[in-house]
């Protein structure tokens, strides 16, 4: 067969989650365990097989004989029910089944960088297979203890429909059941489904769970089971399969649509088949002749020629029958023609987790998407290959050790997957590696940006970037916080290498955030392990905050608009060439700014400094102003408002509370009137609270704590010389202190000097009613004084400032917290200047905010223009997965609770697989 042109469209997928037997719970540690030839096998646990081992003579002989060997997962029973908003009562009766396919449809999403939350009332959809229905089965038949949350807790749909109820979703929703084959099914309908336009993004699963050792009876009455419980693909030694438990998910786009959307396209779906083995010897038989019409018509269809698949995981359950007939049809297809030294390799997962049944599809897609990840195959665990087949002319070859499969240019690796069901349902996946510079081999992606002449920017090391960056942090409960701070941190640790911005940009723009909240402040990797230590422990210092969301408020953000001292040479250069909401916004305060000060605001930026403090002063206001144009022109909206000091006039214009025109006069005015203040002073912030600052400065002359600037830190302010004497009398006692870039004293007594002009200029506003919540600084009485008043932005300056507060509780700051995070810079920091001001590039770069973290918040005003280039689809040549890294990812909460303590003891067959537990997601 000569290969064909592929089909214009293919299926991306950009994310996956796991458990396997025994305790595999992520693809990273799934694919240790096959790198490394391990396998699990052990006895049904007795609390599932002694209840009915002792239930009546008869089934006490019957299970006598029984094989209850396999491959079980060490907990079947926790769930954080609370998490997903499942009541403790309804938890009781949940099949494990659905609440593994809720976790794990999180973690996927998680994996591929998409915020679970975000979906909701989309048309994603949710495809699973599974087909044991243990747990469900006994709970409808338990009638004195069944009751109305068994109807959607005890069955099938139940397992897809439960994750489109929690996540909100409208796409498809269906639980399929073609038994082996129902994974691959599920596939093959999602992949239909998006290519058709059915929906945009589909979750596929498999899940097995062997609740009860009923199937186990009737598989040993059939002959299927090995009696030690170990699938012995393609063996000599193969005598049935074993039976496995697990569950495995991955989150599938549309090829164009995850390039477009900068997802990480960790494998490609170029093709699959489903089709019926037709009659055969019996129902239960395989039908050989028909599993090669099936691969011949999948790669037919997908334009692919079988002789350049190097891999197939075959379906290879260990049964002397199903082995024999599959391998004589992989001969046929992939062996046809092969030269002796490139014969096509053949596997199966089985042997080291077993069976998954209903799941074995994922598990083997899984296997091989981490091995094209890896560039390596693992070992198909067996004695010696099945003298019967013969390997040396078949054109085929068992995996035995691990070998390479590398990458090369020219050639796109390709590999098949085979699953076949009981009731002669088969079908197969054509699999190939995504495109290249995705992902490295450890998963992490190469960080776009701008290089250093080594290749790497700053950031992409482990040394310290240039600024302090703010790293947000998320789960459910407190609880899962720590746990979730303890797993990243150890994340870290295993990674001393990655950017710190890849992980700044995966905490704040990739996962969702929800209701227990940190922020921590960090100028390295290092330094981040040590801080997410500190939360872990629940220790408190500088440079952490956590606080809870305000219910109802999750999804709002607090737009801080900062005084004085964040500017630098070149700002707003590139949003001025990239952002024409930007410019338009500067052009529209020109002649203001021309009839008050003799220059416009684009002139002074065109020409990058060196700046007076009245051009800082009145160029923070245009600026504030632009930036808030291009967040709104992304699709955002303040929950609230802050201002502080000059930043409090452009807060007052964004809350709608002050007009544009008349505010800008006054910023101009007053810049005026503070530029005859030059030259006299100086400012300093010191890592001291503001009481022990003013109590340490008491009779000195010419120097006062002037602001409050986080509950550590206090910015001193008045006469240069006198500043300069404290900053280094301070730093020989050890004191941190680093200078403010203004020489002018701001809220020190040198601005009564301009207090009448000022004040003057300020009763002239206009105040109006906010349109949002929007404050300056601490009132007694919150929300009852005008948020624009006679000295509107005068007070905050002329006297000593409190950081300022909302006028309620915000329910998310730009770090997510309601809490600000100590010693931060306010607006725009270096970190954040790069992306949004930087001359060099075209847009607001969404690959270099965030050390904020990397598209993340360093400064409080760049944080919701970050948030507002990651929205998918927002913007020209946004690429929302720029930084993205596999850091660990939250999932739950740290209460995993099966049946309720305050319901009635749940029956013997029950009590084997819900109970209360207690446990610490090291997820989140």
């Amino acid at each position: 067969m000569t290969e064909k042109a592929a089909p214009e469209e293919a299926i991306a997928i950009i994310g996956m989650s796991c458990r396997f037997a025994p305790d595999l719970d992520s693809p990273e540690r799934f694919w240790e365990f096959l790198a490394s030839g391990r396998s699990t096998v052990g006895d049904m646990p007795d609390k599932r097989w002694k209840p009915y081992a002792s239930s009546s003579p008869q089934a006490t002989a019957v299970m006598r004989t029984t094989i209850r060997r396999g491959s079980f997962l060490d907990d079947i029973e926790g769930f954080d029910a609370e998490f997903f908003g499942i009541s403790p009562r309804e938890a009781d009766f949940l099949d494990p089944q659905q609440r593994f396919m809720l976790e794990l449809s999180w973690e996927a999403l998680a994996d591929a960088g998409i915020p679970p939350l975000s979906l909701r009332g989309t048309d994603a959809g949710v495809y699973v297979a599974a087909n044991s229905n243990d747990y469900g089965r006994r709970l409808l038949e338990d009638i004195p203890l069944t009751g109305a949350y068994a109807v959607n807790g005890a069955t099938f749909y139940g397992i897809a429909n439960r994750v489109s109820y929690f996540l909100d979703l409208r796409g498809p929703s269906m639980a399929v059941d073609t038994a082996c084959a129902g994974a691959l099914t599920a596939l093959h309908i999602a992949a239909g489904a998006l290519l058709t336009g059915e929906t945009p993004l589909a979750i596929v699963g498999g899940v097995n769970i062997m609740s009860t050792p009923a199937l186990n009876v009737a598989l040993h009455g059939a002959g299927a089971m090995s009696p030690d419980g170990r699938s012995k693909a393609f063996d000599k030694n193969a005598d049935g399969y074993g039976r496995g438990e697990g569950a495995g998910v991955v989150v599938l786009k549309r090829l164009s649509d995850a390039l477009r959307d900068g997802d990480s396209v960790q494998a490609v779906v170029r093709g699959s088949g489903l089709f019926q083995d037709g009659r055969s010897e019996g129902m239960m038989a395989p039908n050989g002749d028909a599993q090669e019409h099936m691969l011949r018509q999948a790669y037919e269809r997908a334009g692919v020629d079988p002789a350049g698949v190097d891999y197939v995981e075959a379906h290879g359950t260990g049964t002397p029958a199903g082995d024999g007939e599959e391998v004589t049809a992989l001969a046929r297809v992939f062996g046809a023609g092969r030269p002796p030294h490139r014969p096509c390799l053949i596997g199966s997962v089985k042997p080291n987790i077993g069976h998954i049944e209903g799941g074995s599809g994922i598990a083997g897609v899984i296997k091989t998407v981490l091995a094209l990840r890896h560039e390596q195959l693992p070992p198909s665990l067996h004695d010696e290959p099945h003298p019967d087949v013969d390997w040396a002319s078949s054109g085929l070859r068992l995996v035995g050790e691990p070998g390479p499969w590398p990458a090369a240019a020219g050639r796109t690796r390709r590999a098949g997957v085979s699953s076949y069901g009981v009731g002669g349902t088969i079908a197969h996946v054509i699999l190939e590696e995504g495109p290249t510079g995705e992902l490295g081999p450890t998963g992490e992606e190469s960080p776009a940006g701008e290089e250093s002449p080594g290749g790497r920017t700053p950031e992409d090391t482990g040394a310290p970037v240039r600024t302090p960056a703010v790293f947000p942090l998320s789960a459910a409960s407190e609880a899962g916080l720590r746990a979730l701070a303890d797993s990243v941190a150890d994340w870290l640790d295993a990674h001393p290498s990655v950017a710190p911005s890849s992980v700044g940009h995966t905490l704040a723009l990739r996962r969702s955030h929800l209701a227990q909240r940190a922020a921590l402040v960090a100028d390295s990797a290092g330094g981040l392990a040590e801080r997410l230590r500190d939360l872990a422990a629940g220790r408190t210092g500088p440079g952490i905050a956590s606080a809870r969301t305000a219910p109802g408020h999750e999804g709002e953000v607090v737009w801080v608009f900062s005084g004085h001292g964040a500017q630098w040479s070149g700002m707003g250069r590139g949003l001025l060439a990239s952002e024409p909401a930007f410019a338009a916004q500067i052009d529209a305060l020109a002649d203001v700014f021309r009839d008050e000060l003799g220059w416009t605001p684009r002139e002074a930026l065109e020409t990058g400094g060196p700046w007076t403090a009245a051009h800082v002063q009145a160029l923070t206001f245009a600026v504030q102003l632009g930036l808030a144009e291009v967040w709104r022109g992304h699709g955002l909206e303040p929950g609230a408002v802050i201002g502080h000091s000059v930043g409090e006039i452009a807060a007052a214009v964004t809350a709608g509370a002050l007009d544009e025109q008349e505010a800008a006069r006054f910023a101009c005015r007053r810049a005026a009137a503070l530029q005859r203040l030059e030259g006299r002073g100086a400012m300093a912030m010191a890592g001291l609270p503001f009481e022990e600052a003013r109590r340490r400065l008491a009779g000195r002359p010419g120097v006062e704590a002037a602001i409050a600037a986080d509950p550590g830190a206090t910015v001193v302010s008045g006469d240069r010389a006198a500043v300069a004497r404290i900053a280094e009398e301070w730093r020989e006692a050890g004191i941190w202190i680093r200078d403010v870039d203004s020489d002018v004293a701001f809220h020190s007594a040198h601005v009564e000097e301009v207090a009448g002009e000022v004040g003057a200029a300020a009763r002239r506003l206009t105040p109006a009613r906010p349109r949002c919540p929007s404050t300056a600084r601490p009132w007694t009485t919150p929300g009852r004084r005008p948020p624009a008043t006679a000295t509107t932005g005068w007070r905050t300056c002329a006297g000593p400032s409190a950081s300022p507060r909302p006028s309620r509780p915000p329910s998310r700051t730009a770090t997510g917290s309601s809490s600000r995070s100590p010693r931060t810079p306010s607006w725009p920091t270096r970190s954040a200047r790069r992306c949004c001001t930087s001359a060099s590039r075209t847009r607001p770069s969404p690959a270099a905010c965030g050390g904020t973290p990397t598209r993340r918040p360093h400064c409080w005003t760049a944080w919701p223009a970050c948030t507002a280039t990651a929205r998918r689809s927002t913007g020209p040549g946004t690429t929302a997965s720029a930084h993205r890294c596999p850091c660990p990812r939250p999932c739950g909460s740290t209460a995993r609770t099966g049946s309720s303590p305050r319901t009635p003891a749940a029956p013997a067959w029950a009590a084997a697989t819900t109970r209360t537990v207690t446990r610490c997601s090291a997820a989140g």
